[in-house]
């Protein structure tokens, strides 16, 4: 009895131990096995995970069918994977697959893993090939697998944010004409983002790996470029440079596209700095920039660096030189029609087998152009010549314009002109011939000056005298149209510009007289002078008596009475009124009935004051005045009444008793 039981304890420990043996096996996880692509012919992967990195172990795949009798295995040594032919398989039913572990005496297995091998496809990671970013938006694209549609899914996130989901289909191509898939996401426009993708076979049940973390940077702003010169013998030493971007736009790095437009030949060049140097000739050069990151690229900054300044002349005999400068060289002659004479146009000639003679028998006559010739190769290229050039010169067919004399003397002007264009000169300008004559002289004086100028001072002129003046550009074939204008010297002593300020003196004197004489006529006219009357104050004896403060004026009604005498006064005596007899009397302010009235002093009295019973007032007239009324009175024996309001106006009015009143009011 004891004997069994400690067998039976034995085969507990035993059966124990391969428990724990088969429990602690380092091969936790079932083997994967798929084909990359879905064509039929293509053969299977399988790949597993050891937690034991032992070099001396033996794996063994098993591939068993339930439905079926099919069973295989597959041998590995010291491998994690091994590709399994499709011949072999059976990829239509359904599968079981696991692994098993063996190291020496030590086995252990897998979990199984149960698939249909049809249906286990498993593309590679998606790799991201191009991205535009634009306006809020973000388009990414990768090449297909198998060139089919593909369900994909997507995440994105802001640095140090959450991840963000999204799956999507692509459809087959009906030709199989599209090579990339793509999507387009709405992003914010001015952050930076961080991206993966990954797909899988729309039959299968495996994702693919995600693609690696690709950073989004912002958009790549246009370079802003600036360019300093230095002149070399034959050719000029280019610094271009432009600014940094910010880190959100650098950020997977920036690259910088350089295209180069020389004379007869076009370069290409790409840099990561922010400046670039170059050697060019005397010649016009264009660069075009485009700055390059992971979203896209900027819009092209285009430079264009000038020639050097246009020769007017060309001294030297460049047919000859030039000929003796294409021998066993390398050279590029660029030429152009100069447009108005002076400015270069946008489309030139450029060659390289062609001589200066060569490109003469294509240009037209009496049209300046102009020309470079540059020789040598890369770095050592240069500009040898450059110069206008006519393939045949005439005169000018244009006169010199806008003739002005100035700083004239008694014996010297400054004559001073417009140059003629160079589109009418038709050659080389020499110079410009001045001729000029004295009125009623047929000599003319003969002067030359040069074509680079365009004011000559004429010397030794007699004063106050009449000249003519005749203006004309000449080149080596003749002289062209003349300008005539005249002048006149002023007289000894007296320059033009004091003659010209004792005129505007004069003219402003006259001008003022007048004008005050008009101001004056238009004065009285709208403003006549309003005479006042003239009242004297009759002698007092009794002034001291009286009160001599200041007093307010009143207004009171006094009537005057005259009674005609048969007696003439004399001049004395009629100033007093005391030719009649005069009763004044004013009325009491208190009393509402009749007037009181009383006599005056006849002429013959002495005394000219009133009756004490009225208010009596002295009035003094002029002589004129009282001879015309007596005149009145003898004739008709009329009564007037005078009305005096004021001390401004007098008014007269007639009445039927020949009894004259004087109202005051």
């Amino acid at each position: 009895m004891l004997e069994a039981m400690g067998a039976i304890g034995l085969l507990v420990l035993i059966l124990a131990g391969s428990i724990a043996e088969d429990t602690a096996c380092s091969v936790s996880s079932s083997p994967l096995c798929y084909k990359n692509n879905t064509q039929p012919q293509e053969d299977f992967f399988c790949e597993w995970k050891d937690q034991d990195t032992s070099q001396n172990v033996n794996y063994t795949i098993f591939i068993n069918s339930a439905s079926s009798s099919y069973n295989s295995r597959f041998e590995v040594r010291g491998s994690l994977y091994r590709d399994l032919p499709v011949e072999s398989l059976i990829t239509t039913r359904p599968l079981e697959i696991w692994v098993q572990r063996q190291e020496g005496t030590k086995i252990c297995t897998s979990p199984k893993f149960s698939v249909t091998l049809i249906n286990s496809v498993k593309y590679s990671a998606v790799q991201i090939k191009n991205m535009t970013r634009s306006a809020g938006t973000l388009t990414l694209r990768w090449l297909r697998a198998d060139n089919k549609g593909a369900d994909h899914e997507i995440r994105w996130k802001k640095i140090n944010a959450s991840w963000q989901n999204e799956t999507f289909v692509t459809e087959d191509s009906i030709k199989n004409e599209v090579t990339l898939d793509s999507y387009t996401l709405r992003l914010d426009h001015y952050s930076v983002y961080q991206v993966q993708v990954k797909r899988r076979a729309k039959q299968s049940i495996l994702w693919s790996d995600w693609s690696h973390i690709v950073d989004i940077p912002l958009e790549v702003q246009q370079p802003i470029v600036n360019w300093t010169e230095k002149k070399l013998e034959g050719k000029r030493a280019i610094i271009l440079s432009w600014n940094v971007p910010p880190a959100e736009t650098a950020l997977g790095g920036v690259i910088y596209k350089l295209t180069l437009a020389l004379p007869c030949e076009r370069k290409t060049k790409t840099t990561k700095n922010t400046f670039y140097k170059m050697l060019i000739t005397y010649s016009e050069a264009r660069v075009s920039i485009v700055a390059i990151n992971n979203v896209g690229n900027s819009p092209s900054q285009q430079i264009i660096i000038p020639p050097v300044e246009h020769l007017k002349y060309c001294h030297t005999n460049v047919v000859s030189q030039g000929r003796r400068a294409y021998t066993n060289r390398t050279h590029c002659l660029e030429w152009y029609k100069l447009i108005d004479g002076e400015t270069r146009p946008v489309n030139v000639h450029t060659s390289s087998s062609d001589t200066i003679e060569d490109i003469k028998k294509h240009m037209k006559e009496f049209v300046r152009y102009y020309y470079f010739l540059d020789t040598g190769r890369n770095q050592r290229r240069r500009t040898t010549f450059m110069c206008p050039i006519y393939s045949a010169e005439g005169a000018p067919i244009a006169r010199p314009q806008n003739i002005t004399i100035l700083n004239e003397t008694h014996n010297s002007v400054v004559l001073r002109w417009r140059s003629i264009p160079v589109q009418d000169q038709q050659g080389f300008m020499q110079h410009y011939v001045i001729w000029i004559s004295k009125e009623g002289h047929r000599e003319a004086a003969y002067h030359e000056v040069p074509a680079n100028q365009t004011s000559f001072l004429l010397r030794n002129l007699d004063a106050g005298s009449s000249y003519t003046v005749h203006i004309a550009g000449q080149t080596k074939i003749g002289a062209g149209p003349n300008s005539t204008a005249n002048f006149f010297t002023i007289h000894y002593g007296l320059s033009r510009r004091n003659t010209i300020i004792l005129t505007v003196c004069a003219v402003l004197l006259l001008i003022s007289v007048a004008f005050s004489v008009v101001i004056k006529r238009l004065r009285s006219k709208l403003l006549p002078v309003i005479p006042s009357p003239v009242i004297s104050v009759t002698p007092s004896y009794h002034l001291n008596n009286q009160d001599m403060s200041v007093a307010s004026e009143e207004v009171h009604n006094v009537i005057l009475l005259y009674q005609k005498h048969s007696h003439r006064p004399n001049h004395e005596q009629s100033t007093l009124l005391r030719d009649c007899d005069l009763r004044v009397c004013e009325e009491e302010e208190d009393e509402e009935t009749e007037a009181h009235f009383t006599d005056l002093h006849s002429a013959d009295q002495s005394s000219s004051f009133p009756n004490i019973i009225c208010k009596g007032k002295t009035l003094r007239l002029t002589v004129p005045q009282l001879a015309a009324e007596k005149n009145q009175r003898e004739v008709n024996e009329e009564v007037s009444v005078l009305l005096y309001r004021d001390g401004l106006s007098l008014e007269n009015k007639g009445l039927e008793n020949e009894v004259t009143s004087l109202q005051v009011s």
